[in-house]
């Protein structure tokens, strides 16, 4: 029991990773926090079946549903963002919403109101392990996780893209002033967050299914996460996933009808102790 608990705990800590991470990216670029991050992982997985059906190479699905994401993502950004750019954070939170709204419409009336899967991706038989039966996909999701992370990490730190996104999330105008423009870091930020909703979405279409409202649950579960660990630290995405994850294993051991309450119960717990998350995020 304990063995399937972790699992479990670590497949959902890694899918509210990703997405934390989105909200994170996207916040440190340019303090925008966004709601459609949720409706990206819907798209990923959505996209994904489209491919899939196409016939095309099994392996080349995750990766063409990111491309095909985050692609979209920067056009929502070029689209409803930039030219509301000198709005106040509470209208660009009100057109995040607006932009989830329409990604959710449009994906029901271009898929409709159906439930889709992916064949799982791996090849591999489920494989006996301690106490109970692995299924790949749910291996296959916490692999990807921990690469995009530390692939995240690494580009942040030793990039030049990277450092430019960290400096207009210390300081936009000293950023502009040394050649930087927040605005492009701001396109790649949705462009990389996008590609990782995508990504995510995909990756458990063959276990959880793709519809149009995927998203909105996990978009929530992820923005606790992000909230939970420090808004705008990968960090701290990390760690607020991480303990959401497993503690919805161990209360869905005992009591599965109060699992999704407890991503938003902890978050606000947290959030009267430490206002900035248990890392510390941006202001």
């Amino acid at each position: 029991m304990i063995f399937d608990i972790l699992i479990h705990g670590f497949e959902w800590a890694s899918i509210y990773i990703l997405i934390a991470a989105g909200f994170s990216l996207i916040f440190s670029a340019s303090k925008i926090i966004n709601l459609a991050q949720g409706e990206f992982v819907m798209l990923g997985g959505l996209v994904g079946f489209s491919l899939y059906s196409l016939h095309l190479p099994v392996p080349l699905v995750p990766f063409l549903s990111a491309v095909v994401v985050a692609f979209t993502g920067i056009a929502t950004e070029r689209v409803a963002i930039c030219p509301a750019r000198r709005a106040s954070p509470t209208s660009l939170i009100i057109i995040t919403i607006a932009l989830s709204i329409i990604l959710r419409s449009s994906a029901a009336l271009i898929w409709g109101p159906y439930s889709f899967r992916i064949p799982g991706f791996s090849t591999a038989f489920p494989f006996k392990a301690v106490s109970g039966v692995v299924d790949p996909d749910y291996l296959l999701i916490i692999v990807v996780c921990f690469v995009s992370i530390s692939l995240i990490g690494l580009f942040l730190k030793k990039t030049r893209l990277g450092r430019s996104i960290r400096a207009c999330s210390m300081d936009a105008i000293g950023a502009r002033i040394m050649g930087v423009s927040p605005e492009k870091m701001r396109a790649l930020s949705f462009f990389i967050s996008a590609g990782l909703g995508g990504l995510v979405g995909v990756l458990i279409a063959p276990v959880f299914y793709a519809s149009s409202d995927l998203g909105l649950n996990l978009g929530i579960k992820g923005f606790c996460a992000a909230v939970l660990g420090g808004m705008g630290s990968i960090p701290g995405a990390v760690a607020g996933g991480i303990i959401i994850g497993l503690s919805e294993a161990v209360g869905a051991s005992f009591a599965s009808s109060y699992r999704d309450i407890i991503a938003p119960v902890l978050m606000l717990v947290v959030l009267y102790v430490k206002p900035k998350g248990i890392v510390g995020g941006r202001d």
